[in-house]
C-alpha cells in the first residue's frame, strides 16, 4: 500500500501529537507489526517509534506480543491495539432504520441492536437512537463505560444551517435524510448522551468501514459504491475520506445519464439513482421506500427468482455499467467495491449482469480485479459510523499538525 500523510511522520518541531497519531494509525490498521517496520513506513527513526510504542503501551492503549521466529535468535515483539481499551458507537439512520453496533479498537463487535422508526422524522430517529443507547448501557455496562464517542451516518446531503435546509428540504426524499445532519441536531444528540459525536454520510460511513475493516485494508485508493434506497459514493484517498469542501463529494445519484429522463429530487432528470436504487426498483414493484418491510419483501423476491426482479436488474445493469465507468475514469482507483442496504448476492448478481465492464485507460495489474463486492454487508455502514468516531480521536490530520506547529 501507498504511503500517505497519515502514515508519514515529521521531524517538525511540536508534531509529538502527530507522530502518535501516526504510528498508532499504521498499528490499528496494519497491526500486528514489528517496531522495525513501523519506522519504515512512518520514516521516523527506530528510537522515536521505540518511545512513542513505550507511552502507548504505559496508556494501556497497545499491547507487545512475540513474533514468530524467523532464522536464529529470539524472535521480534510486535504491536498491537489492546482490543478492551476503549470502544466506538456507530449509527447507521436513514429513513427507515437505525442499525446500531458498539466496536472495540479493531472492529471486533462486541453488540449490535435496531429498530424501525415510529415516522420518517429527525424526532422519531433521534428518540431510537437515545433508546439504542440506553440498551447498550443496560445489557454492556463495563464496554458502555469506556465508550469514547459516537459516530452517526445518513444518507445526505446535510444542511450547515436553516437557510441551506429550507433549500434542500424542498427537494427531500425517501433517498435523504437532510435535517438530521443539523449542527444543533448533532449538538442535542451529544448532550443527551454526553458524547462527542460525528456525522458522516453513508457512502462515506461505508467506505470508511471497509477501508478500516474490510477490503479497503488493501487500499489507499478506492471508491466505495453506495446502494441503498438511493446511491452515492464514498472516496478512500491516499487512506483518507475525501469529503470535498462542502461534505458533499460522492452524489453520483444525481449524475444525469438519460438528459429529459425522469424528474429526480434534486429538480433534475435523468439521475442515475432514478433507475439504478432501491427506490427505483420499490417504483417498479409498486412497493414504498419509506417501509422498511418492503426491503424484505424485495430480498424475498430475489431469493425466490422472481421475473420482474430479474427483469429490472437486467434492464439497470448498463447503469451500473455506466457508474463504474465514471468513477474509474474520473479516481482511477485502485479498486472499486460495491456494498449496501441489501443482501451481497443481490449486489453480486447485479455485478454480474453488469459485466463485461467498459475498458479502463490504465493498465490493470495481472489477476487483479478492479471491482468487489464488500465483505462487511449491511452493516458496512455501522461500522463505518463507529470508525468515524474512531478517526476523530485517533487519526492524524493536516489541521491538527499546522495547529502544533504554529
Amino acid at each position: 500500500m501507498a504511503t500517505s500523510f497519515r502514515t508519514r511522520g515529521t521531524n517538525l518541531t511540536r508534531a509529538k501529537t502527530h507522530n502518535h497519531r501516526v504510528v498508532l494509525e499504521i498499528i490499528r490498521t496494519r497491526g500486528p507489526i514489528g517496531r522495525s517496520e513501523i519506522a519504515d513506513i512512518t520514516s521516523l527513526s527506530r528510537q522515536t517509534v521505540q518511545n512513542i510504542v513505550a507511552e502507548l503501551e504505559a496508556e494501556g492503549i497497545v499491547e507487545l506480543h512475540a513474533g514468530k521466529a524467523s532464522g536464529r535468535g529470539h524472535p521480534g515483539m510486535n504491536v498491537q491495539i489492546r482490543a478492551g481499551h476503549s470502544y466506538s458507537l456507530g449509527f447507521h439512520v436513514d429513513r427507515l432504520a437505525v442499525t446500531a453496533i458498539a466496536c472495540d479498537l479493531l472492529g471486533t463487535i462486541v453488540w449490535t441492536g435496531t429498530g424501525h422508526l415510529a415516522a420518517p422524522s429527525t424526532a422519531s430517529a433521534n428518540a431510537l437512537v437515545l433508546d439504542l443507547v440506553q440498551e447498550f448501557r443496560s445489557t454492556h455496562p463495563s464496554e458502555a463505560a469506556r465508550v469514547f464517542g459516537v459516530g452517526l451516518a445518513a444518507p445526505g446531503p446535510f444542511a450547515a444551517d436553516a437557510e441551506e435546509l429550507q433549500h434542500l428540504s424542498s427537494s427531500s426524499d425517501a433517498t435523504t435524510f437532510t435535517e438530521f445532519g443539523l449542527p444543533e441536531n448533532l449538538k442535542f444528540l451529544s448532550d443527551a448522551l454526553k458524547l462527542p459525536v460525528v456525522l458522516q454520510n453513508d457512502a462515506s460511513a461505508a467506505a470508511l468501514g471497509e477501508h478500516v475493516y474490510g477490503l479497503g485494508r488493501d487500499y489507499g485508493n478506492f471508491a466505495f459504491i453506495q446502494f441503498g434506497v438511493g446511491l452515492g459514493a464514498g472516496f478512500v484517498l491516499n487512506g483518507a475520506i475525501y469529503p470535498g469542501p462542502s461534505k458533499k463529494a460522492g452524489e453520483i445519484g444525481h449524475i444525469q445519464v438519460q438528459p429529459g429522463g425522469l424528474a429526480c429530487s434534486c429538480g433534475s432528470s435523468g439521475c442515475l439513482e432514478r433507475y439504478l436504487s432501491l427506490n427505483a426498483l420499490c417504483e417498479r414493484l409498486g412497493l414504498d421506500p419509506a417501509l422498511g418491510q418492503s426491503l424484505v419483501r424485495i430480498e424475498q423476491l430475489f431469493a425466490a427468482g422472481d421475473p420482474a426482479v430479474l427483469a429490472w436488474m437486467d434492464e439497470v445493469a448498463p447503469y451500473l455499467r455506466q457508474a463504474i465507468n465514471i468513477v474509474e475514469m474520473m479516481l482511477d482507483p485502485e479498486a472499486i467495491i460495491l456494498g449496501g442496504i441489501i443482501a451481497p448476492e443481490f449486489l453480486a448478481a447485479l455485478l454480474q449482469r453488469a459485466l463485461p465492464l467498459l475498458p479502463r485507460l490504465a493498465p490493470s495489474t495481472p489477476g487483479a480485479r478492479r471491482i468487489h463486492v464488500g465483505t462487511s454487508g449491511t452493516r458496512a455502514v455501522a461500522l463505518g459510523a463507529s470508525a468515524a468516531a474512531v478517526e476523530a480521536l485517533f487519526a492524524p490530520s493536516v489541521s491538527q499538525l499546522v495547529l502544533q506547529a504554529e
